[in-house]
């Protein structure tokens, strides 16, 4: 039950950090924290749930390294940086190569969209630092937190990591 609970309030804060990055296109470091203390949370309630726990803090070692440089060369912000390697650790080394996939597709349809905003400027007077004002006044911006959290969801219902448990919450939420 804890970790349907945990599961439950991921996606919350998964969600939440979705929209922060559409319309500041920020992540708060709260999020990150929230993710890194609800798996703390779910793995203590429910280890067999997971992998070893080596294998969900190399996830994010991983994934944290390979965001920084990202960071470094100016592809990605350090808070899709931190926020992503948070992610990671709740798949693993397992699933990481699914999350950083499913991240990937959706990273790259954001990218599509960018443009498409940046072109046809369809969103009339949009809030200033949203991701619609920063494209439409010429900026390059994708809310990769969007991505990021699909990867991760994506990469949970790919890998089956937390099957049960998303059944059960289905079932509840029908």
């Amino acid at each position: 039950m804890v970790l349907a609970l945990c599961l439950v309030l991921l996606f919350c804060v998964t969600a939440a950090s979705c929209v922060s990055d559409v319309r500041r296109m920020r992540i708060p470091n709260t999020h990150v924290v929230a993710v890194l203390a609800l798996f703390v949370i779910a793995f203590a309630a429910a280890p067999d749930a997971f992998h070893t726990w080596w294998e969900h803090g190399a996830a994010m070692l991983v994934f944290l390294v390979l965001t920084y440089i990202m960071f470094a060369v100016g592809m990605l912000g350090a808070g899709d940086a931190k926020y992503g390697a948070a992610l990671a650790l709740w798949v693993g080394l397992p699933g990481l190569m699914a999350y950083v996939f499913f991240m990937a597709i959706a990273g790259g349809l954001l990218g599509i969209l960018s443009l498409l905003l940046r072109k046809y400027r369809p969103v009339k007077n949009p809030p200033p630092g949203s991701w619609a004002a920063t494209v439409q006044d010429g900026g390059n911006a994708v809310p990769y937190g969007i991505a990021l959290s699909v990867g991760v969801w994506a990469a949970f219902f790919h890998t089956a990591v937390f099957s049960h448990q998303l059944d059960e919450l289905i079932k509840i939420i029908h």
